[in-house]
């Protein structure tokens, strides 16, 4: 689920930096300001392995980032921001959650004009409080990006981040296991294309391979196989879905596909979808998820 929402958040990013070029060039002002409403639909919400025991549902999020830019020589400026996020979910309210962050870059110009590459190192740090006290925690991301325009319409970037959060432990239900399910660790590197279609629509694409740790859930029926089958690191009692929740190692890849729409100056409505698969040493993991947003950058 982070993993996605993660993935969510880079996508807004780059529907951010990518519309500036037919906006008003919002990454060059001194102050910064976006405000975002986001509604999605996520299909395996739980991130379970077994088809019987996904759940679905709709989440709502209010999402602000202000801050600023510092120029640090003729072609570097010094980003720093902080985000406030409010999620909502129509039917897992226990998931309802508060987060707030700090945000630090650097974004390093390697020649003048459109089309020079640019490179950006930055760093987050924050902590989410959710109605179901276990999840609660601090996160964070480290990692790099770098793209560049390859003609006026069309540019790319890549990047590779390593994300780390830390929760609270639940109640022991397996002696011999570790109740510390939401202290999570991954990689990511991704890879992602903008493509203007016309003044104002935008088309964004983007593929991500991920590797560290899942956090999945199942029905106490399936905890058995669960156990049986994979190296679990971690699980606990699951009040939110019922039955477990537990952490293990996997890897996997997931896609992404956007379309933005300026409606004015600094402002868009986009809409998009991922697909997440994932693997661990036997079972597997999908999800699809679904959104449309409102984003104002001043």
């Amino acid at each position: 689920m982070k993993i996605i929402r993660r993935a969510s958040r880079m996508m807004l990013l780059g529907i951010s930096l990518s519309c500036t070029s037919m906006l008003s060039h919002a990454e060059w002002a001194d102050w910064v300001l976006e405000p975002t409403v986001e509604f999605r639909n996520e299909s395996n919400l739980n991130l379970s392995s077994f088809s019987s025991d996904e759940e679905s549902d709709n989440v709502l999020l209010l999402a602000l980032e202000g801050g600023r830019y510092y120029q640090l020589g003729d072609r570097s400026r010094l980003r720093l921001s902080a985000d406030l996020e409010v999620e909502g979910y129509d039917e897992f309210d226990l998931l309802n959650s508060v987060a707030i962050s700090g945000n630090l870059a650097v974004i390093h110009k390697l020649g003048v004009g459109l089309k020079a590459a640019w490179i950006s190192p930055y760093l987050t740090y924050g902590y989410m409080d959710v109605k179901e006290d276990i999840r609660s925690g601090s996160f964070g991301d480290l990692g790099i990006a770098a793209g560049k325009h390859f003609t006026e319409r069309f540019d790319m970037s890549a990047s590779l981040e390593y994300s780390k959060s830390n929760g609270k432990p639940g109640k022991q239900i397996v002696p011999t296991i570790s109740s510390d399910v939401f202290d999570q660790n991954h990689w990511t590197a991704s890879l992602q294309g903008n493509f203007l279609l016309t003044n104002r629509l935008l088309l964004l694409g983007a593929i991500r391979h991920f590797d560290g740790d899942i956090i999945s859930a199942c029905t106490t029926g399936n905890v058995g196989t669960v156990l049986a089958e994979e190296d679990v690191q971690a699980i606990t009692a699951d009040a939110v879905f019922g039955g477990c929740v537990y952490r293990l190692n996997g890897d996997g890849n997931s896609a992404s596909l956007d379309l933005s729409y300026a409606i004015g100056r600094h402002s868009s409505l986009n809409i998009g979808a991922d697909y997440l698969t994932g693997k661990a040493d036997v079972l597997e993991y999908r999800n699809t998820v679904f959104r449309a947003s409102f984003m104002y950058s001043y």
